[in-house]
């Protein structure tokens, strides 16, 4: 019997081979090729990633993360962070775009992108709650998001999605950007949003929906930091790794990868 190393996180956890071997053959756990331990049991948890090892500025005190599950499936979580580090506020399957996730997204593909990115621009057809942000913005008619600007302007003429009107009633409750293509490359795609879900809905054109309740969970956690301290986390199950310290590449768009999306 010899000893072994195990990473996890940012720490190495020093074991015996047998330990580790008795540990996978009983169904308590396995060991990952990069010598994690994806745990499996009663109470142990079932994400594929470590919100420790998401690299975020300083300011960073939410954390959404959406978790590609197949198809046009999600898991998302919302984290907020604190003295002890990372806690989960909720958890909730969700849905993204009928065409699954892309690392490579261009307009019209229904795809949702792969990345992390800070959200920003909290808006929608309801009424603000208790909790909400301040800058929330309840749209009207004449509110449209820019496919030019990627932005929220009050221009019924401006090119884009009208999102104060009937055609998003219930999408569009409440609705936060999502942060990608902040600088509105051409052709890679805008109004890319994390919004409520409606109960006839399977897939989005690449936004991420989650039922109303969480939605307004979300928006209150956005309302409590304002601004500049709430990002969003997206990939397929197991290749978070590749998005870890993305923040912030390519300016604004997804990363280089191979995800198998």
């Amino acid at each position: 019997m010899r000893n072994i190393w195990i990473r996890a996180g940012k720490r190495r956890y020093f074991a015996r081979t047998a330990a580790v071997l008795a540990f996978g053959i009983f169904g308590l756990g396995t060991m990952t090729a990069m010598g994690a331990v994806n745990q499996t049991g009663p109470g142990m948890p079932r994400e594929s990633f470590q919100t420790e090892e998401f690299v975020l500025p300083l300011e960073a005190r939410v954390l959404v993360v959406v978790e590609g599950t197949g198809d046009s499936s999600c898991q998302v979580y919302a984290y907020e962070k604190t003295d002890s580090g990372w806690e989960k506020r909720l958890e909730t399957p969700g849905i993204l775009g009928k065409n699954g996730m892309s690392s490579n997204r261009v307009e019209g593909d229904k795809t949702t992108p792969i990345g992390v990115f800070q959200m920003n621009t909290p808006f929608g057809q309801g009424e603000a709650l208790e909790g909400f942000p301040d800058n929330y913005i309840k749209v009207k008619e004449s509110h449209v998001w820019s496919d030019a600007l990627n932005k929220l302007v009050d221009d019924a003429a401006e090119a884009g999605e009208h999102v104060g009107t009937s055609a998003y009633q219930g999408y569009y409750d409440y609705v936060l950007d999502a942060g990608f293509n902040p600088k509105a490359v051409e052709k890679k795609g805008s109004a890319l949003f994390l919004h409520c879900r409606v109960p006839e809905a399977v897939s989005t054109g690449g936004c991420v929906a989650i039922p109303k309740e969480h939605m307004e969970t979300v928006m209150r956690l956005y309302g409590s930091y304002g601004d500049g301290a709430c990002y969003i986390a997206q990939a397929p199950k197991g290749t978070f790794s590749l998005i870890y310290e993305s923040y912030g590449v390519n300016d604004g768009l997804s990363p280089d990868g191979d995800f198998g999306a």
